[in-house]
């Protein structure tokens, strides 16, 4: 699938931005010029994130908004959200192709060399790759890879690369030279104190020259 990826790609934390829903948190998004939002919640029950995440996809669709949500492709059928995205421990990718078919959108997160070249034989349409700084949103998280090692594997992908981990205001332009075609925010959007105008400054920011 060829897709064209944002410069900021935003993904929600509902307890980082003290926020009730992931709809309200994908309001403030929208209104900062969001055009893809991951939605990542590992907490809230099933019937409740399901009944969330429908709301959040039709009010994407209104606003062109493409919605993809983390781990788990049975919520993104039922919601009808445009993808999913899927780490190391996940469904493998190509099971997750059979269930979710060739229309939506799989992303793949990468850790290592090693993992960027073994996602090449893999049924997905963009690689996460990171933490490229240290990042506290995510539990054991993997050993920082820094700018050299991003620039590696993206010299190294055959597919579209999201940088990720520790990325907030002052590291977006330095990402996107390194190669990534976008950077995935979490805790420099979602705590900020407003989250439409902290997406608006780094959307700024990624397509500032000089």
């Amino acid at each position: 699938m060829d897709i064209r990826l944002p410069p900021v790609y935003p993904i929600t934390d509902k307890t980082l931005s003290g926020k009730p829903t992931h709809l309200a948190i994908l309001r403030e998004l929208a209104r900062g010029g969001a055009s893809w939002v991951q939605i990542r919640d590992k907490v809230t029950p099933d019937r409740e994130l399901a009944a969330d995440l429908l709301r959040c996809v039709e009010f994407a669709a209104a606003r062109g908004i493409r919605l993809i949500v983390d781990d788990r492709c049975d919520l993104a059928l039922i919601s009808g959200a445009a993808g999913v995205h899927l780490g190391q421990t996940d469904l493998p990718p190509e099971a997750a192709r059979r269930i979710v078919g060739g229309r939506r959108i799989i992303g793949f997160s990468t850790h290592t060399p090693a993992q960027v070249r073994a996602a090449r034989r893999m049924p997905v349409d963009y690689l996460g790759f990171g933490p490229v700084f240290g990042t506290t949103t995510k539990e054991n998280a993997e050993p920082p890879v820094g700018l050299e090692g991003l620039k590696k594997a993206c010299r190294m992908a055959d597919k579209p690369v999201v940088a990720i981990g520790g990325i907030g205001p002052g590291r977006i332009r330095a990402v996107l030279d390194a190669g990534a075609s976008s950077a995935a925010v979490i805790s420099a959007l979602m705590g900020a104190p407003d989250i439409a105008r902290r997406m608006e400054g780094l959307l700024r920011e990624a397509t500032a020259t000089g």
